[in-house]
């Protein structure tokens, strides 16, 4: 008896964990984050860990430090990113798409430069300039635990992107990216 209702709480838990997990994880504007994952070679689980670290989605969400859109970018870096100025890409920084496809061109450029996805995650938050600097100095490097990352925001918010990718990797399997030339 108590073999089958282990089988039977099982078989639900089965069955509710990704509808649940779908229910707190939720991933809207799949197809902009899986063609910028495609596009740059982002993992577009990383992509849209950031978004809800950063935004929880909210295209109209707006950082006390000027930070814009899903994935939250400093009009200055969007335009620095897209060859325009910071004042005429600060209005399309609410549109998901766009936001999505420039912070996954960022993400991309931070990877390349740190060979890590971590120290990316980490610089995206903190400034690039800050994680080279910690480098530099011996304080954190690409290697270490998130948790030995010296700005306790950035340690936290390194370690939220971790686990959302988790999850979303966990609960929307296959949509991994195949990515296209650069």
């Amino acid at each position: 008896m108590r073999r089958r209702l282990w089988l039977a709480g099982m078989v639900i838990c089965a069955l509710l964990v990704p509808w649940l997990g779908n229910v707190l994880y939720p991933w809207p504007y799949q197809t902009a984050f899986l063609a910028a994952g495609r596009t740059t070679g982002v993992s577009p689980y990383l992509l849209a860990a950031v978004a809800r670290a950063e935004s929880r989605f909210d295209p109209t969400a707006r950082s006390r430090r000027g930070a814009v859109g899903v994935m939250q970018l400093l009009p200055e870096t969007a335009g620095y990113l897209t060859n325009h100025s910071a004042a005429s890409v600060a209005a399309d920084l609410i549109h998901a798409k766009f936001s999505i496809a420039v912070g996954a061109e960022y993400l991309a450029r931070l990877e390349a430069e740190f060979h890590s996805t971590t120290a990316a995650v980490a610089a995206y938050n903190g400034g690039d300039a800050t994680v080279k600097a910690w480098i530099a100095q011996g304080v954190w490097r690409p290697g270490d635990s998130p948790r030995r990352i010296p700005f306790p925001e950035t340690a936290a918010f390194v370690e939220r992107v971790r686990h959302y990718t988790r999850w979303y990797t966990y609960l929307y399997p296959g949509r991994g990216i195949t990515p296209t030339a650069r």
